[in-house]
């Protein structure tokens, strides 16, 4: 990966586990690799999504793809992700669920 993807990666961790910590700094980082278009676009799709998975594990909603990119239905998703559907949480077949 990238430093640029790296930081993206960040970004969304960040936004998704402690957004507080995302301060001018991070800020000033980001814009190391990012026009502010392109931070925004990214902030946007990352909290878009953040929403969406919640939203789903709201209404028990496995991922329609397994980790190898597969199509699945939601039996198999279930027994692929576990007993409940967690959006950030890896799942069993990678061996950390």
């Amino acid at each position: 990966m990238t430093d640029a993807e790296k930081l993206a990666l960040r970004y969304s961790e960040l936004m998704a586990l402690n957004p507080e910590r995302i301060d001018r700094a991070f800020y000033d980082q980001l814009r190391r690799h990012y026009s502010e278009e392109e931070i925004v676009e990214l902030g946007a799709f990352i909290g878009f999504n953040i929403g969406y998975h919640t939203f789903f594990g709201t209404l028990k909603f496995y991922p329609m793809f397994a980790p190898d990119g597969r199509l699945v239905s939601q039996e198999e998703s279930a027994r692929i992700y576990g007993g409940a559907p967690g959006s950030l949480s890896a799942p069993k077949a990678l061996g950390n669920g």
